[in-house]
């Protein structure tokens, strides 16, 4: 994965006399948001952490308000960033969980109310989960969120752009002149799994720590906005605003990402203000502050009513050095549910004291205990019930709206589970939780157990991965995502009836499973078992009507028994739900063929190469076609590209053989032709058609040499 090395400013030009003061510019002020994806507060250094490198921030904070202890209200992404944006928590804007719905048309935003006093709004956001069609781009006259021409990750499909092409962007929009002041949201997304050790910025510093390399880079990009401010004129006019969307777990309550725990280390996040009001000097807060209360406090400070029914309150008071009432912190995640049939989370700070529902309910005294080790709620039975009663009463003043279904493509869909986002699409229960269902305490060990068993097939152990996952299938209850990578490993391992065997176990528990059904069917393809394989395919569309893949497979399964017209469905159905399938392009295109529709047929095939240009097979039988058609100079361009990708293809070169004896070149058809023979002797095609070739060149019919 390639990284320019970036070139800053000088050292200097990151410093800010200490004599600065703490005045409003008279006109109104531009505002810079900085969101830190994935972002702990405690691995930036103004927060403790001795062992980073996030110079750029600890300046910052120095120089403005830092929060000790700002929460988010989910440890997610898409729902984190709505609540910023939003002021409503995520059971009131329903936006929940990454990539399963949109934020609501008639909800306002941040952005929607600085446009309409006059600001000049731009986003610039690194990671698919905030794509424009989550909803989060209202408000903004820029929304750039275009991977078109980021360099493409290895193992994902645009998964993410790093921090260096977001500013790129973002100083661009900066740079441009305006009348306005304005609104700039950078996304910066380096953080989140899997991490790089950045080895061309910090040779092997961090080469055993690898998340904290990427926060160090992050915070170079930082500088880069930063010095830019600086160099234009801008820092006294500026309101910078940097706050982490949610944390990471680092296996410090057993999870290693985020987004199935409510702990500090992933609930805990950075928070600063940079030139915030009319105060006598830098400072930090320690009064517990929520994301939710983000957007009406950056209103707040700049002097703007917020028109907006939300439920989140200015905190402004605590950054000007008041004082203001106390407020909950609530918390909340889906994704334990959604993903894994596990009972939801939710939580309340009150003061000192952290609450978390779930089936074995949890209390924190954070003052004695910090990082949420001793769990109290069974020794003070009393207190933790009257913290379930709050955090009751709390959610009863919440008005739930439901989530607006959004549509993604199947490749959309890939990235999302490429980023660990799978979207679940079970209803929510309410209230206190479903004692039935497992609790994730439990659970995570055999999360974790089932992760490093796939990290152990990718590495090749194939038969300790299947007795990892066995071992996990023993001892775990209820459905897990042991059965699915059990079956793949077996599938590795060529013991086919077996994996076969555990998928049909799962479906004996989760009848309702398009993936097991489709993992099935791909199960029964390999054995041969074609009409078996059918009928799964079409169980899971059952389930899963815009499972492209599933159509994908059927439309190749009527093929093969030529039906022609549930095929032609099937791969239409495939390109409804994935216009970018480069396969269903190919089959659809035979299928034309095979009814005589060839200017349908063409038209797939380049349709097909407009998504992946260099497939020798697809440039073969356009140009196949196109000389049929009478369109010479096209066949010879994409039959001599086939020929280009596939020297060793024997076909090929007599397809080019057989071109140019059409246009009377036979000694050229001649050097084809023979290649074809040298690729594979008994190619008869190939000798019957060098007969033909050197009966002409006898007569004398050639055009030219």
């Amino acid at each position: 994965m390639r990284r320019r090395i970036l070139v800053l400013g000088s050292a200097a030009a990151l410093l800010v006399g200490a004599a600065a003061t703490w005045l409003w510019p008279r006109s109104r002020p531009h505002v810079l948001l900085i969101t830190l994806d994935t972002t702990r507060a405690d691995r930036l250094g103004c927060y403790g952490y001795s062992a980073g490198d996030t110079p750029v921030l600890d300046l910052m904070a120095a120089e403005g308000v830092l929060f000790e202890r700002a929460f988010t209200v989910a440890p997610i992404t898409l729902p984190s960033h709505t609540s910023m944006f939003t002021g409503l928590y995520p059971t009131e804007s329903g936006v929940v969980t990454n990539g399963r719905g949109r934020l609501d048309d008639s909800i306002p935003t941040l952005a929607d109310a600085l446009l309409h006093e006059g600001y000049d709004t731009g986003a610039f956001v690194a990671s698919f989960v905030l794509n424009h069609k989550f909803g989060l781009d209202r408000g903004f006259r820029t929304y750039d969120d275009d991977f078109a021409n980021e360099e493409a990750d290895p193992d994902a499909l645009h998964r993410q752009r790093h921090a260096e092409s977001v500013v790129d962007a973002a100083l661009q929009w900066l740079g441009a002149k305006r009348e306005k002041p304005f609104f700039c949201w950078v996304h910066l997304y380096d953080p989140h799994a899997p991490y790089l050790p950045h080895a061309e910025l910090f040779e092997d510093k961090y080469v055993d720590r690898p998340y904290d390399a990427e926060i160090a880079y992050m915070d170079l990009q930082v500088g880069r906005l930063v010095d830019f401010l600086k160099t234009r004129g801008l820092e006294t006019q500026t309101l910078v605003v940097v706050v982490g969307d949610h944390g990471e777990g680092l296996a410090d309550h057993v999870e290693r990402t985020h987004g199935l725990t409510l702990y500090r280390e992933t609930m805990h996040v950075p928070l600063m203000f940079r030139r915030v009001g009319r105060i006598p000097a830098p400072r930090r807060v320690a009064d517990n502050v929520s994301l939710v209360d983000l957007s009406p406090t950056i209103l707040d400070l700049l002097g703007l009513e917020d028109r907006r029914r939300i439920t989140g309150k200015s905190f402004k008071a605590l950054l000007v050095g008041g004082e203001a009432s106390p407020r909950p912190c609530y918390g909340v995640t889906d994704d334990p549910f959604l993903n894994n049939g596990w009972s939801p989370l939710r939580s309340l700070i009150e003061g000192r004291w952290k609450y978390i529902r779930t089936t074995k309910r949890e209390l924190y005294d954070l003052a004695t205990d910090p990082f949420e080790k001793n769990n109290l709620a069974e020794a003070t039975l009393a207190f933790a019930g009257q913290m379930e009663s709050r955090l009751a009463e709390f959610e009863s003043r919440l008005v739930p709206r439901e989530a607006i279904d959004v549509q993604l493509t199947a490749r959309e869909r890939r990235v999302l589970e490429g980023l660990g986002y799978l979207g679940g699409s079970k209803t929510i229960p309410a209230g206190p939780p479903v004692v039935e269902l497992p609790d994730v305490k439990d659970m995570l060990p055999f999360e974790i157990a089932i992760e490093d068993a796939v990290k152990l097939a990718a590495a090749g152990s194939t038969n300790e991965a299947i007795e990892q996952l066995r071992e996990v299938l023993r001892k775990a209850p209820g459905p897990t995502e042991a059965c699915w990578y059990l079956a793949g490993a077996l599938r590795d391992a060529c013991q086919l009836e077996a994996a076969e065997q555990v998928l049909r176990d799962q479906l004996a528990v989760t009848p309702d499973s398009s993936k097991t059904h489709y993992g099935l069917a791909v199960m029964l393809l390999q054995q041969e078992r074609a009409a078996d394989a059918l009928l799964e395919f079409q169980k899971c569309i059952e389930i899963d009507p815009l499972n492209a893949e599933a159509h994908y497979n059927l439309a190749r399964l009527f093929v093969t028994a030529k039906q022609s017209e549930n095929a032609l469905a099937h791969l239409n159905a495939t390109l409804e739900i994935d216009p970018q399938h480069f396969g269903a392009y190919q089959w659809r295109a035979l299928q034309f063929l095979r009814i005589g529709r060839t200017a349908e047929a063409i038209a797939d095939y380049r349709t097909a190469l407009k998504y992946s240009p260099d497939v020798a097979e697809t440039h073969h039988n356009l140009g196949v076609l196109l000389l049929d058609s009478g369109d010479a100079e096209g066949a010879l361009r994409h039959i001599s590209r086939a020929v280009e990708l596939s020297p060793r293809n024997a076909q090929f070169h007599l397809s080019l053989g057989d071109f140019y004896s059409r246009q009377r070149q036979y000694h050229v058809a001649l050097r084809h032709l023979e290649k074809a023979l040298e690729i594979e002797p008994g190619f008869a095609e190939a000798q019957e058609r060098m007969r033909h070739v050197r009966r002409a060149l006898v007569w004398g019919d050639a055009k030219s040499k």
